[in-house]
């Protein structure tokens, strides 16, 4: 499976700024600081990553996604999506 396409600046918002936001919340729990994450970018982030599931997975940079309750908010979803425990 391929990544597809991308103009430039989409690749870097969809496979660099994604990480630099989800690490973001890694050290947010890790110090015991706010946690929330600005909700437009965890939907565009979300919903970018979504679709190349199996892409992200078989690269390495993720493990298996956690399981959460189907009406857990978005940040919730995308943290779990990248085989965090939120």
């Amino acid at each position: 499976m391929q990544a597809g396409r991308y103009r430039v600046d989409d690749a870097i918002a969809t496979f660099c700024l994604g990480d630099v936001l989800v690490h973001t919340w890694d050290l947010a729990r890790a110090t015991g600081l706010d946690e929330t994450l600005d909700a437009d970018e965890v939907h565009r982030l979300f919903t970018g990553m979504e679709p190349i599931d199996e892409l992200l997975r078989s690269s390495g940079h993720y493990g298996p996604r956690v399981d959460v309750a189907a009406d857990a908010d978005e940040q919730t979803k995308l943290i779990a999506f990248t085989g965090r425990r939120p």
